[in-house]
């Protein structure tokens, strides 16, 4: 017919629309791949899919092993890492968006804290209490060796060691030490302690070979190359050694080849808030300034409030001083502290929360859940006067 041609099915086509605009028919990514000569598997995918399927993983991998390493680094500056921050810091993926992202490493978490648990509950040590002897001390052993080798006059002594110690002890095999060391002898059956024969190794960037051995010989010179004095440098993947300036650095190698990061989330704990969850590792942060920064960061100030006073006369017990909230990560003004209490104490919500007064004017609060009013009245007394009065 006039105006068409034949095409194959699947096949990329060009018409003429009535503008005379080209047009072309979408083709499946199999035929695609076909027409690009690559070969197609069982699953319909080519190559250059599993190229591109591997890149993202990688991408995932490393995001994650960055995320976690910013973690890290906002709790040794007493912070809370929100996902907000993953986007402006650029750490997303480029193939995920935000939301995205945030799922998945709430979810890796997860999977990876229930893993850890697993490994620590598998390799909890077993404690055993002996019945029978199991060994001499190496210190009795010496003594008794040295006692009957010294002849008379220290039969005694070695007879009470023997004693001491017991005799099916003393004829076990653990009369040896782990070494193989005899005390009675002085010889050492264990060659491993000694270098006897020297190998030789390549040099790193194909030097001179490298002398292994033991005493003075083995030395940093014994591995120099004067034509490469940084043959033996382990450079770290993704890095390469540039002269800048007069002076050797290293620089992030742009050529290089993307590398496999390591994910370290062993110590990250995420606290779930009302919209959004937050993380820190509790290697860096203590859990209870995690805690505090978690209260502080939904921005309750009434719920921040009454937590803070029932942990401080729980905890520790002491009544909660209102000056304390000034800090960080609260960073309350003695007039929102006190807006604060007025709403607690009207609300009637919180009976338990207690205020006093010690007899310089400093405020305290405590919950009766854990302190007495009698009592919290002179554990503040004391924080505001009487401490320093002692000193």
């Amino acid at each position: 017919m006039s105006g068409e041609r034949d095409r194959a099915e699947g096949a990329p086509a060009e018409t003429v629309g009535a503008e005379g605009a080209a047009e072309y028919v979408p083709v499946s990514p199999e035929a695609a791949g076909v027409l690009a000569g690559e070969e197609v598997d069982e699953r319909g995918a080519t190559s250059s899919d599993d190229a591109a399927m591997a890149a993202r993983v990688l991408a995932e991998h490393n995001a994650l092993a960055n995320v976690f390493d910013d973690v890290r680094q906002q709790s040794a500056v007493s912070a809370l890492v929100q996902p907000t921050r993953w986007e402006a810091r650029g750490l997303v993926p480029e193939h995920l968006d935000p939301e995205e992202f945030e799922m998945l490493v709430y979810e890796y978490l997860e999977e990876a804290q229930a893993a850890y648990a697993e490994t620590e509950a598998a390799e909890a040590p077993v404690y055993r209490t002996a019945t029978r002897a199991v060994g001499v001390p190496q210190f009795g052993k010496k003594k008794l060796v040295e006692a009957e080798g010294e002849g008379k006059g220290k039969d005694d002594d070695a007879a009470a060691l023997r004693e001491a110690l017991g005799e099916e002890a003393l004829d076990s095999d653990s009369f040896r030490d782990d070494g193989g060391d005899d005390f009675a002898t002085g010889e050492s059956d264990s060659p491993s302690l000694l270098l006897e024969q020297s190998e030789r190794v390549p040099a790193a960037g194909g030097g001179t070979d490298c002398a292994v051995s033991s005493g003075a010989e083995n030395s940093d010179s014994a591995c120099f190359d004067p034509a490469n004095p940084f043959a033996n440098l382990n450079i770290p993947e993704g890095f390469k050694l540039v002269e800048l300036e007069g002076e050797y650095v290293l620089v992030p190698d742009e050529d290089a080849e993307p590398i496999e990061r390591t994910i370290d989330c062993a110590k990250v704990v995420a606290l779930v808030g009302a919209h959004s969850y937050y993380l820190y590792d509790r290697s860096v942060m203590t859990d209870s300034y995690a805690h505090w920064a978690f209260l502080a960061a939904e921005d309750n100030r009434t719920v921040t409030f009454v937590d803070c006073v029932r942990e401080d006369s729980r905890v520790y017990p002491r009544p909660l001083a209102a000056s304390s909230l000034e800090n960080e990560p609260f960073s309350m003004d003695a007039r929102e502290v006190t807006r604060i209490w007025d709403t607690v104490r009207e609300s009637g919500e919180y009976p338990d929360i207690g205020q006093t007064t010690a007899s310089n004017g400093d405020v305290y609060y405590f919950s009766t859940n854990y302190l007495s009013e009698v009592y919290a009245a002179s554990l503040a007394e004391w924080d505001a006067v009487e401490r320093d009065m002692n000193r």
